[in-house]
């Protein structure tokens, strides 16, 4: 406890005395268990936030030790230490880098943290570090033994390092970023973000031998990064980068390892198998690698977008990430080949489903605007190819979270299916009853889920707007998703998209469609009556299930429509209305806070500024 008290010591080698003991005790776990149930986490946030480097550096150092500890790190959660701890991520000292990397890994275990981090910019940070673009500095008491100088004077001395010992902590800094993304990517928007922004070329690059240098420390730093790319290979969505990225015999090993296997000794046959590869294939396998590279200049223009990345491919076409020429916002564009047979089976055909579907997205879908539906710019024809210019939405679909969940062997909570589920209801509400759109096309992959579940629809490729009271005819949409109505060939109207939602509803609870089989005829048969296994006993609360039950009615004419199955929610939806509301409040809360802090430190600039003028001038006369 005096330790602890003299955190607020003005002295700073007093300071430093405290941290440097503190340090050594809490290497005990008896002791770190004593200091954690101490208040020190907001100290300690102080001087990472205000104090010089040295200063830092032990504090850094100690807070990395006490975070084994979960009421510290609880408590790192609460004063707002996020901020603070990415904040150090911009400095040049590898020690100090390091302990703070090694910090994150331990907090982002929480997953409030580890989407915070997120949004903070963190995983843009670790990346930044990962690439090895910054010069940064480092000195005898550097990673991970300045806890152990002995006395206050030897964290004075700094001697500079041989380029091998400076290599060598390069590594360990690097292991451990990638330590810290193989955690954040545990949650599917993380990972999304870390493969936008070039993550996995960055990491990829780290698992390439070098003989020049230090055996132990390098591949231990391989075995880190490719535990990193196993982790993000989990996701479904990434696994078409990795086939092009490895040979056969070494992607084979690669699955083997299994999915989120946290132990590092998991991945060190990968690191035996790729240092012994001859010269011929490690160059191969680093071309493929320099493939992936997404920063480089765009190879192809669309109209007057320059196209980034390819993000997938439907029935219809291929959709991409672009970036408008000479601009800085990031789109997606949808390219439709009108040479599908869906089109038409002769040029007038054609031309005439192109004017349809041109005229459609123009009047209707340009004027969408809800925050849970995607948005639609402008289209344009060139080259025998429709273009569709949207919203780039940044986010996994939600069919790819019931991919992972299973692989976790986890499930959804029952708030979580609500706040996404009730999201679904505002955006249908919005399309029925404002638009009078019918989506015709709703499943999990058309679910995008944002930051903190945000849900935007997307692909309204077979959405159409129908007129008052009238009735749809064609047959479109995915079998799985679609309502009896649909499948006997019968009119239907916005009950399709009710019946599509319940689908979903259904999916969330146990991480399966309600109907599914291989012999079309049976799963017609299923969709048709309305069969489905229940959801499991003791899941969930009795409206998970009831709701399903009312959304997926056979009877188009009992179904209820999307304000009415919204009706069935409304203690829910208070509750979701609440938790906007807490949220609003603690966001406007934060901002005072830093608005005042901000104020605070242009004052204190100001002052010193004022100071250093005066003095300047005094000793100028």
């Amino acid at each position: 406890q005096t330790l602890v008290n003299l955190l607020s010591a003005r002295d700073s080698n007093v300071l430093l005395g405290a941290l440097l003991a503190l340090t050594s005790l809490a290497e005990s776990p008896e002791c770190r268990e004593k200091i954690s149930e101490l208040t020190i986490v907001e100290n300690l946030l102080v001087i990472l936030h205000e104090y010089d480097l040295l200063s830092k550096r032990l504090t850094a150092e100690l807070l990395r030790l006490l975070c084994a500890e979960p009421q510290v790190k609880e408590q790192v959660k609460m004063y707002e230490g996020v901020p603070v701890l990415l904040g150090l991520l911009h400095s040049d000292h590898i020690s100090l880098l390091w302990s703070i990397v090694w910090i994150l890994v331990q907090v982002c275990e929480d997953p409030e943290t580890s989407v915070e981090i997120r949004i903070w910019g963190g995983i843009k940070q670790l990346l930044h570090i990962l690439q090895g673009e910054r010069n940064l500095v480092s000195d005898r008491s550097s990673v991970g033994s300045a806890n152990t100088a002995g006395r206050i004077q030897h964290l004075h001395w700094s001697d500079d390092l041989s380029p091998d010992e400076m290599q060598e902590n390069t590594f360990s800094l690097q292991a451990a970023c990638c330590a810290a993304i193989t955690e954040l990517v545990l949650n599917e928007t993380n990972a999304y973000q870390v493969v936008q922004a070039n993550g996995i070329y960055t990491i990829a690059r780290l698992i390439l031998p070098n003989k020049e240098r230090n055996a132990e420390k390098a591949n231990l730093l391989q075995c880190y990064a490719f535990r990193a790319l196993r982790f993000l290979f989990s996701m479904e969505r990434n696994r078409h980068i990795f086939k092009r990225l490895f040979p056969t015999d070494l992607f084979e090993i690669f699955i083997d390892v299994g999915h989120y296997v946290r132990d590092i000794s998991a991945y060190e046959e990968l690191v035996s198998k790729l240092n012994l590869l001859k010269e011929d294939e490690l160059k191969q396998i680093a071309e493929s690698i320099e493939s992936m590279n997404q920063s480089k200049a765009p190879t192809k223009l669309i109209g007057n977008y320059a196209i980034l990345e390819h993000l997938g491919s439907g029935a219809f076409g291929s959709v991409y990430k672009v970036r408008k020429h000479n601009g800085q916002n990031l789109l997606a564009i949808k390219e439709v080949n009108l040479h599908n047979p869906a089109f038409g089976k002769d040029k007038k055909d054609r031309d005439s489903s192109v004017k349809n579907i041109v005229s459609e997205l123009t009047i209707v879908k340009e004027q969408l605007y809800h925050p849970n539906v995607v948005r639609y710019y402008r289209t344009f024809l060139e080259n025998d190819r429709l273009y569709i210019v949207m919203e780039l939405i940044e986010g996994v679909p939600l069919g790819e979270h019931f991919h992972s969940l299973k692989q976790k062997k986890q499930q959804f909570t029952e708030e979580r299916i609500w706040h996404i589920f009730i999201q679904l209801c505002l955006a249908l509400r919005y399309l029925h009853k404002e638009k009078r759109i019918v989506h015709r096309d709703l499943t999990p992959n058309n679910v995008m889920l944002g930051d903190k579940d945000k849900v935007t629809i997307t692909d309204f490729g077979l959405a159409k707007q129908k007129q008052e009271n009238s009735k749809l005819a064609s047959v479109v949409g995915t079998i799985l998703y679609s309502c009896p109505e649909v499948v006997k060939s019968e009119p239907y109207g916005e009950k399709a998209d009710v019946w599509a939602a319940g689908c979903i509803l259904y999916q969330m609870a146990t991480l399966n469609p309600p109907f599914y089989s291989t012999n079309m005829l049976s799963l017609a048969t299923k969709i048709v009556g309305a069969v489905y296994e229940p959801v499991p006993e003791g899941l969930y609360s009795e409206k998970v299930p009831f709701t399903i039950k009312r959304c997926l009615t056979p009877d188009a004419e009992a179904r209820p429509d999307i304000v009415e199955v919204s009706s069935l929610l409304s203690d829910v939806m208070m509750k979701y209305l609440d938790v906007l509301s807490t949220s609003h409040l603690t966001l406007e809360k934060k901002l005072d806070r830093e608005r005042r802090r901000t104020q605070k430190y242009f004052m204190e600039a100001n002052r010193n500024a004022v100071t250093y003028h005066h003095q300047l001038s005094l000793l100028s006369q």
